[in-house]
């Protein structure tokens, strides 16, 4: 039988205090490394997913726009109304007949419709007659900029009725940011069709 000495009974002691301390200190670094890690790779995600929604929502107005002035003028009956009834920088009218009544009145399809943008709430409301409704908040700025078929800018604002008659395009602009006060803009230039 073997006697173990004191040399051996050192080589096999457990880990001290010390040793246990400073383990513990490697580990909460390392995982206040990771966890800041992954906080920072959370708050990525969720600025990124409001900034995609907040552009989602910017496309789909900027889609209603475009296809609303689009179709503004259509006149299957040649009956000669205004194509728009408003022209200003934060603020326009469409009329068209989409129905062939002869006449713009019906909201079922919408045939009068008015953009207004609201500086003081930044919001964006359209009306069909029934009054406004906002359909886009958190904006900055929207401007209607009007050009004739030269491209000149018809920059007399609001605009009269032989100017607003020349409107060939539109270019429609809007400012906003993100919950996380992120700047989205979208611009866009519609040919209007019926001109």
């Amino acid at each position: 039988m073997k006697v173990l000495g004191a040399e051996n009974f050192r080589k096999r002691q457990g880990t001290t205090l010390v040793e246990l301390m400073m383990t513990l200190a490697i580990f909460g670094v390392v995982l206040g490394v990771v966890f800041s890690f992954l906080i920072g790779t959370r708050n990525s995600y969720t600025d990124t997913r409001e900034r995609v929604q907040y552009q989602q929502s910017l496309r789909a107005v900027i889609s209603l726009l475009t296809r609303e002035i689009r179709s503004t003028g259509c006149d299957p009956m040649n009956n000669g109304f205004d194509m728009f009834t408003v022209a200003d920088v934060g603020q326009i009218g469409c009329q068209m007949d989409l129905n062939g009544d002869s006449d713009c009145t019906d909201t079922g399809p919408d045939e009068s419709v008015v953009y207004t943008f609201d500086v003081a709430t930044g919001t964006l409301s359209r009306d069909v007659g029934g009054g406004a409704l906002v359909i886009l908040r958190g904006l900055s700025g929207v401007t209607f900029t009007y050009f004739d078929e030269d491209g000149l800018v018809l920059a007399a604002m609001p605009l009269n009725a032989t100017d607003r008659a020349n409107i060939n395009y539109v270019e429609v602009s809007l400012v906003g940011e993100s919950e996380r006060g992120e700047p989205v803009q979208y611009v866009t230039r519609v040919l209007v069709r019926n001109g």
